[in-house]
């Protein structure tokens, strides 16, 4: 793969997970299912257990209600993507996510404000439709706890 078209790939991933985020707060969990994962997906929700949940419709059983009711705020900083082939790609990303809960039992009953930080690890792979995510895990530094 040329050096051109690395940085193209990267860039495309670099899109995917700004629509990853921006569909997350807002959400609008179609923006998903079109344009961020891949059908195949399999992502590690830690308040779900540590088994990955497979596909993506299995993602947004525990998404959906997970967030309802939840207004978010999440970033995604200083990505480290190597392109693997020229279909697939990994990367890591550091990220911040804020939470406005009101006692919402899914995080325990907390309320206000929760803060987090931690990275994303993920693995991409190139659609015909473009660059998706395959798989995603998370892991926290520290957090969600509240802020006082």
């Amino acid at each position: 793969m040329l050096t051109v078209e690395k940085l193209l790939a990267i860039e495309e991933i670099k899109q995917v997970k700004a629509k990853y985020f921006y569909y997350m707060d807002m959400k609008e969990w179609d923006g998903w299912r079109k344009e961020v994962f891949a059908p195949d997906a399999a992502m590690v929700i830690s308040r779900a257990g540590p088994e990955p949940r497979n596909g993506i419709d299995a993602i947004l059983e525990i998404i959906i209600p997970l967030l309802d009711g939840v207004k978010s705020i999440h970033h995604g900083h200083m990505p480290i993507i190597e392109i693997t082939s020229p279909t697939t790609a990994t990367g890591i990303w550091a990220m911040e996510d804020l939470l406005f809960l009101d006692g919402r039992p899914q995080f325990g009953g907390l309320s206000g404000r929760v803060h987090g930080y931690g990275h994303y690890h993920e693995t991409y792979v190139k659609t015909d439709a473009g660059w998706r995510i395959k798989t995603m895990r998370i892991a926290r530094l520290f957090g969600p706890a509240p802020i006082p």
